[in-house]
């Protein structure tokens, strides 16, 4: 998981990740999530309280984290 407060930052790595995989011939499905979304779900928010229904690729271990 990439963990970024920059929101241009999140849209760069995680909207292009397709675009480097086709380049590249690699797979990546690298999650990636704002500082306030993984510190909210540390404090014990919903998935939802804390934006992880936003994501283009999903942070799967945050989510079952925040179910908890």
């Amino acid at each position: 998981m990439i963990v970024t407060p920059c929101p241009v930052c999140l849209m760069n790595v995680e909207v292009y990740q397709d675009q480097i995989n086709a380049t590249y011939g690699t797979n990546f499905h690298i999650p990636v999530t704002y500082y306030s979304t993984l510190m909210s779900v540390a404090y014990g928010r919903s998935g939802k309280d804390a934006g992880l229904d936003g994501q283009v690729i999903r942070a799967k271990q945050l989510e079952e984290i925040a179910a908890k």
